[in-house]
Protein backbone atom coordinates (compact mmCIF):
# COMPACT_ATOMS: atom_id res chain seq x y z
CA UNK A 1 0.00 0.00 0.00
CA UNK A 2 1.13 3.41 -1.03
CA UNK A 3 1.82 6.05 1.46
CA UNK A 4 -0.65 8.63 2.37
CA UNK A 5 0.34 11.81 0.69
CA UNK A 6 1.34 10.47 -2.87
CA UNK A 7 -0.21 10.42 -6.08
CA UNK A 8 1.79 7.75 -7.91
CA UNK A 9 4.45 4.86 -7.66
CA UNK A 10 7.08 7.04 -8.60
CA UNK A 11 8.08 10.36 -6.37
CA UNK A 12 10.71 13.09 -7.53
CA UNK A 13 12.65 14.67 -4.00
CA UNK A 14 14.17 18.05 -5.02
CA UNK A 15 17.19 19.86 -3.33
CA UNK A 16 19.05 22.65 -3.52
CA UNK A 17 22.28 20.96 -3.84
CA UNK A 18 23.60 16.98 -2.81
CA UNK A 19 24.21 18.06 1.00
CA UNK A 20 20.20 17.02 1.36
CA UNK A 21 20.13 20.13 4.49
CA UNK A 22 17.03 20.85 3.95
CA UNK A 23 13.56 19.67 3.74
CA UNK A 24 13.12 18.54 -0.17
CA UNK A 25 10.35 19.56 -2.64
CA UNK A 26 8.43 16.50 -3.72
CA UNK A 27 6.35 15.19 -6.12
CA UNK A 28 4.70 12.05 -7.43
CA UNK A 29 3.16 10.79 -10.47
CA UNK A 30 1.98 7.69 -12.33
CA UNK A 31 4.14 8.56 -15.11
CA UNK A 32 7.55 8.41 -14.82
CA UNK A 33 8.38 10.29 -18.42
CA UNK A 34 6.82 12.91 -17.19
CA UNK A 35 8.17 13.10 -13.81
CA UNK A 36 11.82 12.66 -15.22
CA UNK A 37 11.33 15.25 -18.01
CA UNK A 38 10.81 18.03 -15.21
CA UNK A 39 13.22 16.87 -12.86
CA UNK A 40 15.35 17.23 -16.23
CA UNK A 41 14.30 20.63 -16.78
CA UNK A 42 14.34 21.38 -13.13
CA UNK A 43 18.17 20.67 -12.60
CA UNK A 44 19.12 22.04 -16.10
CA UNK A 45 17.27 25.41 -15.37
CA UNK A 46 19.09 26.03 -11.91
CA UNK A 47 16.05 25.81 -9.66
CA UNK A 48 17.45 22.81 -7.41
CA UNK A 49 20.85 21.15 -7.72
CA UNK A 50 20.32 17.63 -6.39
CA UNK A 51 17.47 15.47 -7.74
CA UNK A 52 16.40 12.04 -6.65
CA UNK A 53 13.72 9.54 -8.79
CA UNK A 54 12.02 6.75 -6.83
CA UNK A 55 9.67 4.24 -7.05
CA UNK A 56 7.41 2.41 -4.56
CA UNK A 57 8.28 -1.20 -3.86
CA UNK A 58 5.15 -2.87 -2.55
CA UNK A 59 7.08 -6.05 -1.40
CA UNK A 60 9.99 -3.90 0.47
CA UNK A 61 6.86 -1.35 1.35
CA UNK A 62 9.43 1.45 0.68
CA UNK A 63 10.75 3.92 -1.67
CA UNK A 64 14.04 2.58 -4.10
CA UNK A 65 15.89 5.06 -5.84
CA UNK A 66 16.29 4.79 -9.09
CA UNK A 67 17.98 7.46 -10.52
CA UNK A 68 19.88 10.81 -8.87
CA UNK A 69 20.43 13.59 -10.94
CA UNK A 70 22.44 17.14 -10.52
CA UNK A 71 24.13 19.32 -12.92
CA UNK A 72 26.51 18.47 -15.01
CA UNK A 73 29.87 20.79 -13.94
Amino acid sequence: MMPAGYAGQFRMRCWPDATRGTAPYEASSEALPALRASAVSLVSGGAYGHIELAVWNVELNDWVRMETLEPAD
